[in-house]
């Protein structure tokens, strides 16, 4: 992607993170990388972006991660395609961040606190403490994974541009 598409100010790459639910996760393995889409939130703790996830505690994703908890990540945050008569004329106008970080399990009430965290982002609307049950009654068969952003950069390509 060309260097003038990319944004620099921190404050738009950080905003850009609470645009989107859903991010594609690269995890090392042999002899092909593993890409799985998951749902996310951000969070900021201690001036640190971590993108929280859940998934099953077995299983690929969980056995990838706690063998080599190092991952590249790419969220789409916008993708039009807009076609030409002349094909090298053709453009896709996008929005996207992607990056690098470290992977940790969480565990007790860190994970119970991104669980719910992570379905406010989704809009969730119920009861609360319903949720609060919900979620503790699922927490035994659910991991909590949290993705601290070390690398992160969005690239911009819009009709504006």
């Amino acid at each position: 992607m060309r260097k003038k598409r990319a944004c620099s100010d921190p404050k738009q790459v950080l905003a850009a993170f609470s645009e989107a639910c859903e991010l594609t996760l690269a995890l090392k393995d042999e002899p092909y990388p593993y890409a799985v889409t998951v749902n996310y939130a951000p969070m900021v703790q201690e001036d640190e972006l971590y993108l929280l996830f859940h998934g099953a505690k077995a299983g690929r994703k969980y056995d990838l991660i706690c063998h080599d908890p190092r991952c590249a990540f790419t969220i789409t945050l916008r993708s039009q395609v807009e076609l030409s008569a002349r094909p090298q004329y053709s453009t896709n106008f996008f929005k996207s961040l992607s990056g690098e970080g470290t992977i940790k399990l969480l565990e007790g009430q860190a994970a119970f606190d991104a669980c719910v965290q992570l379905m406010m982002h989704h809009g969730y609307h119920g009861d609360l403490t319903q949720l609060k049950e919900q979620i503790q009654s699922s927490l035994p068969v659910t991991q909590m994974f949290a993705l601290h952003v070390e690398r992160a950069g969005l690239k911009e390509h819009s009709p504006a541009h």
